[in-house]
């Protein structure tokens, strides 16, 4: 769920920032780092890491029993002991509905094709 917000903030501040005709490079630019911008004050540690690999990659560590937010490092100190299981895999994964996981978009492959599209008019 994570991964499609993220996208879908990315996406929605290339096409908010884009010129409607072809923007000078200048411009393209500016619309690509409003971007980054984006994506960096949405991730909890403020840091284009996290965003892509916690947020679009869906890689934090995950705590169940009960089931917490977050990965080990915003829970209280000992309170996480035999509860961290990790994320499916890192990179592009995408598990079906059926529990099958197949390969996914890599964040290059959401810049060539989503935000540097939309930010170059």
């Amino acid at each position: 769920m994570t991964k499609l917000v993220l996208l879908a903030t990315a996406a929605a501040v290339a096409v908010t920032v884009a010129a409607p005709v072809a923007p000078a490079a200048n411009e393209r630019g500016e619309c690509r780092q409003a971007v980054h911008d984006t994506l960096v004050a949405s991730s909890p540690e403020g840091t284009q890491g996290d965003a892509i690999s916690d947020g679009f990659y869906g890689n934090e560590p995950n705590i169940v029993d009960p089931f917490a937010p977050g990965g080990p490092n915003e829970q209280e100190p000992g309170s996480q002991a035999g509860r961290v299981v990790p994320s499916q895999s890192p990179g592009p994964k995408v598990t079906n509905p059926d529990g099958t996981v197949r390969e996914g978009a890599s964040w290059g492959d959401v810049q060539q094709t989503v935000i540097k599209p939309a930010c170059n008019g």
